[in-house]
């Protein structure tokens, strides 16, 4: 992840720093409820993040320019789901939520789905 960025001073003077963790975090919050998900990152970045005990948000990377945002997840989703609507309702949430937050236009939401779980893989997971 990149370090915090300024945004532009308004004409009063000062400014607004908004780090790419918290663009990440207001990504997770915004795609939280869409159905087939079943989890972020993949299975090594999930794995890495609890023996450290991270409470970040895996499978979320921003990269945040001169006044936009890209975000970057990675997910693991349920059989039988529609990758094309996940994306799409994952590109939609996100976008909207991070504009309304931080006020940063976002350029793109890129979703890289690496696994699918059945759901006899399903029993006992963490998710």
């Amino acid at each position: 992840m990149s370090d915090p960025r300024p945004d532009a001073a308004p004409a009063g003077g000062g400014g607004v720093t908004i780090s790419d963790n918290v663009v990440a975090k207001v990504a997770f919050k915004a795609i939280s409820g869409i159905e087939g998900i079943h989890a972020l990152g993949g299975t090594s970045s999930r794995a890495l993040a609890g023996l450290r005990g991270d409470k970040a948000t895996p499978g979320i990377s921003v990269d945040l320019h001169e006044g936009s945002v890209d975000i970057d997840i990675t997910m693991s989703i349920v059989f039988g789901a529609s990758v094309p609507a996940i994306a799409e309702a994952c590109r939609k949430a996100v976008s909207q939520q991070v504009e309304a937050t931080t006020g940063l236009p976002v350029r793109a939401v890129n979703v890289l789905v690496t696994d699918v779980v059945f759901p006899e893989d399903q029993a006992g997971s963490p998710s």
